[in-house]
């Protein structure tokens, strides 16, 4: 698979970061996605191995290309150049032929064949992302003048604005929505995947100051984060955690290594490697698994200390009595009212041993 499916922030990073922070894990597994989570996990002090694994070899060429240009560019440039913030697009291309230096040879030539997509800034080049662009005009005229109004005010939807905002609800409930405008994810268009619970999610953000502090109200509303405030940010795209992540990529001896391979064949391949605490970051896998592959994934770990976290979306949610299936010494944390999108379940296991 060599398709881009999320290449901007589509999960609050937070929680893993909060996780992490608290064990003596000095190596993480990741699914890689669009490579935001991951970055945002590398100010890890005492982190020495990152296993990037993805079954798409795009999402890992991706996280390479953004790596390299952190360790390269300048924090500033590297958002410039991402995307987060505005370049020309000469320039653009005028870093990458940089980056070239400190790339894979299969990345390189992923990337020259994509040329266009770094011109306009790579953060918007995903599946997902450019399902929200061609969607965002038409919502944006269809809520009016006063839903900006509201936005930029933090203020709660009254009288007219209410009543669309509603109606809009509605249909973002519906799955036949996600096929007209091009949603081609199974996480969005699969027979189960219950696409009510975005519904539920952004009916929270009508409250006041929700919508203005949550960044995937800006992601959906304005195709950007330029008019958050910096403590609102997702860590992966705040100045002071990236010069930290640039400075351990540089100063320490973190070795990052990626593997074109689905985590469960990982795991089984490698448990002889990671005899050490691991630090597994699922991200939504279930969007794409069942539960049975979560299952078959821990009992993969129970001879090794680990903590792992995943997420569900809109397919998989956990519900009822799962928790019992878990073996092990374990503890389980639900962290979903971390989650500042509304939209994710979140949680963590830990097994000691």
């Amino acid at each position: 698979m060599r398709r881009l499916f999320y290449t901007h922030v589509n999960e609050d990073n937070r929680v893993e970061k909060a996780l992490l922070k608290e064990t003596s894990c000095k190596t993480l597994v990741a699914v890689t996605g669009s490579g935001e989570r991951v970055i945002a996990l590398l100010d890890k002090k005492g982190l020495q191995t990152v296993h990037a694994v993805d079954v798409n070899t795009a999402a890992l060429f991706l996280l390479e290309l953004k790596i390299c240009a952190l360790k390269m560019l300048s924090v500033d440039d590297y958002l410039r150049f991402c995307g987060h913030k505005p370049a020309v697009a000469s320039i653009r291309i005028n870093w990458f032929e940089e980056l070239k230096a400190g790339l894979s040879l299969s990345c390189i030539a992923y990337w020259e064949e994509e040329k266009r997509l770094i011109k306009g800034g790579v953060i918007h080049a995903g599946h997902f992302e450019r399902f929200l662009g061609r969607l965002r005009p038409w919502v944006i005229k269809y809520l009016g003048k006063d839903f900006q109004d509201a936005f930029h005010r933090g203020t709660s939807f009254e009288g007219l604005l209410r009543i669309r905002w509603n109606l809009l609800l509605n249909l973002f409930s519906l799955r036949a929505i996600y096929r007209i405008a091009g949603n081609k994810d199974m996480a969005f268009v699969s027979k189960d995947a219950q696409v009510n619970y975005i519904a539920e999610g952004l009916k929270q953000l009508s409250n006041p100051n929700k919508m203005q502090r949550c960044f995937m109200a800006h992601l959906i509303f304005k195709g950007n984060l330029h008019d958050m405030d910096d403590t609102d940010l997702p860590p992966s795209v705040r100045q002071a955690v990236l010069s930290e992540v640039k400075s351990n990529l540089l100063r320490t001896s973190i070795t990052i290594q990626y593997h074109h391979v689905d985590v469960l064949r990982f795991v089984t391949q490698n448990t002889w490697g990671l005899t050490e605490p691991v630090f597994y970051s699922l991200s939504d896998i279930l969007s794409f698994e069942d539960t049975d592959y979560l299952y078959h994934l821990i009992d993969k770990l129970t001879n090794q200390e680990h903590v792992l976290v995943w997420r569900t979306f809109l397919r998989n949610r956990m519900v009822g009595g799962w928790q019992g299936r878990l073996p092990g010494n374990n503890s389980v944390r639900d962290h979903t009212s971390d989650e500042s999108t509304g939209m994710y379940q979140v949680f963590s296991y830990v097994n000691s041993l």
